[in-house]
């Protein structure tokens, strides 16, 4: 899900204590032991089931190789809402888990035939290739499947992920094509640009614009996402037999870009996701001019984007104080009417009681379709079904797996703590996190 080039963007942003701290964060990568403490909740039958479900969430997110025989032990785990999370552990135990894994590609639930297929593609060093361009040639084959192979035959470097990422823009759509974009965007190559050229002209919201940040990285061009002008420029450079780059000492114009706090707004149908504690209330220093508070800050910066969204954005605004509230409860498209509405409840919001941001991410994933999140808070979470970081982390993880949401985070007067909590959530979706002191 990590994109190289958002996590350059991320770390530009970020001061070096946060980086720090945020490398410090459990479940900032893979290697090493796993926690002894987590497995003793895993195989502990008098603990209750969600909090041994939530371990081996946990586990997972933190990618430490585990040993098989204890999930072989806890079999009874892999049912209803642990199976997901089971399977993911499973896939953690190395090539002897592969025959634990074969029979889960059967099942009726999608997600369940994910896992299965993400783990043994990238386990079954014979198999694992041979059954990824089997399920991805299977048109029919459910979304979540065919990210799944295509993410795990590029993590085993597969060439055969680059060459099906390029022919699928052609047809592909939705977290499929994300995918696609994501594959491409390991390491770019000159090649790419004829194919991201033709599909411009056929694509729209988040991915022509990942496209088109491609096209910019590949080429040194800053044009936006028009595609004649792409087009234009791509058939200059091939009549004139010179390669499709900007000339060496010639300036690039900045193309326009819409921004949420200096973060580009990519998606089409976004969710923006804001804190309404009472601790937003609280002075920014040294602020001579605009908004003095974080919540007037937070208030005035959206107000001023929506009217801005491309005409073909759909949108909703969630608050999380110690409840959470939606302006809409699903992505509403942008129009005169939904825009004064959104700026009414934007301005009439309290900013009062605790900080249930997991319940402001969960209200956010809700939303199907949703391409992008921006998730905008000034301190850790306080209250909500859940509140420690790494759970927070381990189950957006779960919900995003194979769905490719953008999830940026915005850190406003924001303690050290919070500040690596926001700086993973969106290194971990693609994401960038900008901190605001």
């Amino acid at each position: 899900m990590v994109g190289l080039r958002f996590l350059a963007s991320a770390a530009g942003w970020l001061p070096a204590v946060a980086l720090t701290l945020a490398a410090a964060l459990p479940g900032q990568g893979p290697g090493g032991p796993p926690d002894p403490a987590l497995l003793a909740i895993v195989g502990d039958r008098g603990a209750a089931r969600a909090e041994r479900i939530q371990a081996l969430e946990i586990l997972a997110l933190r990618q430490h190789p585990l040993p098989l025989e204890t999930l072989l032990r806890v079999r009874e785990l892999s049912r209803g809402e642990g199976l997901e999370p089971w399977l993911r552990c499973l896939g953690l135990c190395g090539p002897g888990a592969v025959p634990e894994l074969r029979p889960f590609l059967k099942r009726r639930d999608p997600r369940v035939r994910a896992e299965a297929a993400y783990a043994l593609i990238r386990l079954d060093a014979e198999g694992g290739e041979d059954l990824g361009r089997e399920l991805l040639a299977a048109r029919r084959q459910a979304e979540e499947v065919r990210v799944a192979a295509l993410r795990a035959l590029a993590e085993r470097a597969s060439p055969f992920a680059r060459v099906l990422a390029l022919r699928s823009l052609e047809s592909a759509r939705g977290a499929f094509l994300l995918e696609c974009l994501a594959v491409l965007r390991r390491k770019p190559e000159e090649g790419d640009a004829p194919y991201l050229v033709d599909f411009l002209e056929r694509s729209e919201g988040r991915a022509r614009r990942e496209a088109v940040a491609l096209l910019q990285e590949l080429t040194g061009y800053r044009i936006g996402d028009d595609p004649k002008t792409w087009r234009y420029f791509y058939l200059k450079h091939r009549t004139e037999g010179t390669p499709f780059r900007l000339e060496d000492g010639t300036t690039a114009r900045e193309a326009p870009t819409l921004s949420y706090h200096g973060i580009p707004v990519l998606g089409a149908k976004v969710v923006f996701v804001l804190d309404a504690s009472g601790s937003m209330e609280a002075v920014l220093p040294e602020v001579r001019r605009g908004p003095r508070t974080r919540a007037a800050r937070a208030v005035e910066e959206l107000a001023g984007l929506l009217p801005r969204l491309p005409e073909d954005a759909a949108f909703d605004l969630v608050f999380f104080g110690t409840e959470v509230r939606s302006f809409a409860g699903d992505l509403v498209p942008r129009q005169p009417e939904t825009l004064a509405e959104a700026t009414r409840f934007l301005r009439n919001q309290v900013f009062d009681g605790g900080t249930n941001l997991y319940g402001g991410l969960a209200e956010a994933f809700r939303r199907p379709g949703v391409e992008e999140i921006f998730l905008l808070s000034d301190g850790e979470a306080t209250q909500g079904e859940l509140v420690r970081a790494e759970e927070i982390l381990a189950r957006v993880e779960r919900w995003n797996r194979w769905r490719n949401v953008r999830v940026n985070t915005v850190a406003l007067g924001a303690t050290p703590a919070a500040i690596a909590f926001l700086n993973a959530l969106a290194r971990r979706h693609d994401g960038i996190c900008r901190v605001i002191h």
